[in-house]
């Protein structure tokens, strides 16, 4: 996961729910801009066409914190267990200020006996700009990425996903049919990639699909990201009109990209994701 962070406080913190405890580490600077060299449109001179498709006191159950680690600027610290009111208070101890109705957001994932990795900006000075890419890796039955947290937002949602899998993958969760999803990119990978993190998610995973989604109305997200795999594995790539006009875009021979991570899942599978203009409050 990269961030893209616009921040005037320097104690922004920011929660990712998983459905097991995560392992977070930090991974490469190179990483995202690869997967965008890679996953870029092809230029193609402008011809007609459409344009085609990131006060409770100690009352309640306390989470257990499984590990704690320091990542530049981020603290991260995973926590397991415990139920809304227990996480409220923890995150209140810690100097985790969040709205009532953010935090309100984690209780159907306790239900469901989710964990969350909590992390805070531990800095002297505000960020502003892009962080390092942060690592998660748990186990999972199903490639997901956490959305439902985002209902509380005030802003419109950007975000930008690659999975690499053996197939070419699409969203299934039922918030796909009414968000603008759009795909970027699809195309195997295979010894095209050079960072490292990328090369080790891509062995016996080499197709990367790079899909868009635009959310304009957080407050009617219901639903965490789902992927499986495509009816098809035929590549796409996006055609832009020569001085920035969009073209046709037509699928094309094979094309050999670069993969991505961020969220890997124990299904074959693994998810980079990229949030844009996202501000940590």
């Amino acid at each position: 996961m990269r961030l893209d962070v616009e921040s005037v406080a320097k104690n922004a913190a920011l929660i990712v729910p998983t459905p097991a405890p995560a392992t977070v580490t930090q991974a490469g600077p190179a990483m995202f801009p690869e997967l965008e060299r890679l996953t870029a449109p092809r230029v193609e001179p402008s011809r007609n066409g459409r344009a085609d498709l990131d006060t409770a006191a100690a009352a309640g159950s306390a989470p257990t914190v499984v590990a704690q680690v320091q990542l530049g600027p981020l603290e991260a610290s995973t926590l397991a267990g415990g139920d809304l009111t227990g996480v409220r208070h923890w995150l209140d101890s810690h100097g985790y200020v969040m709205r009532p109705e953010v935090t309100a957001q984690l209780e159907p994932y306790l239900r469901q006996g989710w964990s969350f990795v909590a992390m805070r900006l531990t800095g002297e000075k505000p960020l502003n700009g892009q962080l390092d890419p942060v690592r998660l890796d748990f186990a999972s039955d199903g490639l997901i990425y956490p959305m439902r947290m985002s209902a509380a937002a005030r802003d419109t949602q950007r975000v930008v996903t690659y999975t690499l899998s053996p197939h070419r993958m699409q969203r299934s969760d039922a918030d796909t049919a009414w968000q603008d999803v759009t795909l970027d990119y699809a195309g195997s990978v295979a010894g095209r990639t050079t960072d490292p993190t990328l090369t080790e998610l891509s062995v016996g995973n080499p197709y990367l699909t790079r899909i868009s989604t635009t959310i304009t109305d957080p407050a009617s997200i219901r639903a965490d990201f789902a992927f499986v795999a495509a009816p098809t594995d035929d590549p796409y790539r996006r055609v832009v009109g020569a001085g920035g006009s969009t073209g046709a875009g037509t699928p094309v021979g094979v094309i050999v990209a670069a993969a991505v991570f961020a969220i890997a899942g124990a299904v074959g599978g693994t998810l980079l994701v990229r949030r844009r203009r996202r501000s940590l409050r």
